[in-house]
């Protein structure tokens, strides 16, 4: 307990301290840091009322949240435009997050990894259609009832529709003994985990899978005959300048002494462990370098300058289609641009990357924490509204008047896993119960949509198949939701 109250105060300190707040302009650009301190200060809700909104800062939010560390990178036009830091990456002795902390990276991993693939088709060394069985040496992904009509392909395996399981791999202490790739995908010791098997048909549907970037891992490896580390040194990290990234486990002694340590939601920190499930997870690195990685990306994509990949080859990563090569996608036909994102999360630390071709412009978070997702969506938000882009930006709802009658049908008992929402009408007006028997008004902005004006949450009540009220959709301020369902 008293760990917990030390790591709070140091952390409450870090936010009230402005000095523990960096911001950084990058190539000589000494109007850039401008859009980080505005930013910084004008965190939105996805909605609210017209007129009552509130703002909250990147110090706010952390403080709210117990989050010790953040750290921000923005691309603009090729350059590191400029970065913010925020907090610790170590608490216990208050060591600062600097633009050369190196966090885990989690799943940002995979479109650093798919890059990589996609530059060996393009060297002819892999074919992204072909079985990928013709290239896998040692193991091969096994033969079952799924596989009968339909292979495994590199293409597949990037986008999460190889048929594969999903499950998150075991990592490990570093005085355990650590699991090749063969062993992770065979299950055999010291791998804890199940062998890796279909469980549909390839191509069949999108799964979100971590062995079938485990099965890339080994793909990569079995094709150059190289260390995984090594190709992705040569393809990517040198290339585009990432001189602080390594999928080496454990973490090589050139990045130890700048390493991030991860936290708990209660501010508890994780022992260090190793991810053996490179490509799937095990990357550290910091904002900076994913940074030069999405520049790279753009400018392949919009001056063909081939430094990664092909003009060709990012016209296909940027295309509004399914098709996923490494990146989820968001777009729809009222926009022009297509956005590229992926969001990672291991023990400890929550990331996010995302670029825009239209704009030129990408945007990299990374924190030491368990509860930064909330905290990166205000961020993306501030962003998008800071530049104008045509995706994550804030709704203003004005207020409507509707019937106290036309109220009745979205009263009752709605419940979602251990939840209960309760909503009654009182006074001609549609009231949610809290657990502790407090009222909280609900103003109507659409005739089946309400907005809790004190924290933001939207409520919309939609019908089942019968044409009555089945369930109520909760969105938080930050924009993520949950579904309760009418008793």
């Amino acid at each position: 307990m008293k760990k917990i109250v030390l790591f709070l105060l140091v952390i409450l300190s870090a936010c009230k301290d402005r000095k523990n707040a960096e911001t950084t302009a990058i190539g000589g650009h000494g109007d850039s840091v401008a859009p980080i301190e505005h930013i910084e200060k004008n965190l939105v809700p996805v909605h609210y009322l017209t007129g009552s909104t509130y703002k909250k800062s990147i110090q706010q939010i952390m403080q709210a949240d117990r989050i010790a560390g953040v750290s921000i990178a923005f691309v603009d036009n090729g350059k590191i435009a400029w970065q913010g830091t925020y907090g610790y990456s170590q608490l216990e002795d208050s060591t600062a997050v600097t633009p050369h902390t190196v966090f885990n990276g989690a799943s940002l991993s995979k479109p650093v990894t798919a890059m990589a693939a996609l530059r060996l088709v393009e060297l002819g060394t892999l074919n992204l259609n072909e079985n990928v069985n013709n290239y896998l040496e040692g193991w091969k992904v096994p033969e079952n009832e799924f596989t009968a009509q339909e292979k495994v392909t590199l293409k597949r395996l990037m986008g999460h529709t190889a048929g594969f399981d999903r499950y998150v791999q075991s990592s490990f202490y570093p005085d355990e003994a650590l699991p090749t790739i063969t062993q992770m995908l065979t299950g055999a010791y010291p791998s804890v985990d199940p062998a890796v098997s279909l469980v549909y048909v390839p191509g069949e549907k999108q799964l979100y899978s971590n062995p079938g970037y485990s099965v890339m891992e080994k793909l990569i490896e079995d094709v150059t005959d190289k260390q995984f580390n090594t190709v992705l040194t040569e393809l990517i990290f040198e290339p585009c300048g990432m001189t602080e990234s390594s999928f080496e486990q454990p973490v090589p002694d050139r990045l130890t002494q700048q390493m991030a340590t991860g936290y708990s939601n209660d501010l508890q920190p994780y022992p260090y462990k190793l991810f053996p499930y490179k490509a799937a997870g095990g990357i550290w690195t910091t904002p900076t370098d994913l940074a030069k990685f999405l520049a790279t990306v753009l400018k392949d994509h919009q001056s063909g300058s081939n430094t990664i990949l092909s003009q060709q080859m990012t016209d296909s990563i940027f295309a509004k289609s399914p098709t996923r090569l490494g990146f989820a996608k968001i777009c729809h036909d009222e926009s022009q641009d297509v956005l590229i994102e992926h969001w990672g999360s291991n023990s400890g630390f929550t990331c996010y990357m995302v670029a825009s071709p239209k704009h030129n412009q990408g945007l990299v978070i990374m924190t030491n924490s368990d509860n930064g997702m909330s905290l990166m969506s205000y961020i993306t938000r501030a962003v998008a509204r800071e530049y104008d882009w045509d995706f994550f930006q804030p709704v203003a709802y004005d207020p409507i008047t509707l019937d106290a009658s036309s109220l009745t049908r979205f009263t009752g008992t709605f419940t979602g896993g251990n939840e209960v929402l309760e909503f009654k009408v009182t006074a001609g007006e549609l009231h949610l119960i809290a657990p502790m028997g407090t009222s909280l008004k609900l103003v109507p902005v659409a005739e089946n949509s309400f907005i809790d004006a004190n924290d933001q949450i939207r409520y919309d009540f939609l019908d089942n198949t019968d044409g009555e009220v089945g369930f109520v959709r909760m969105t938080k301020a930050d924009g993520y939701n949950s579904d309760y369902i009418k008793q």
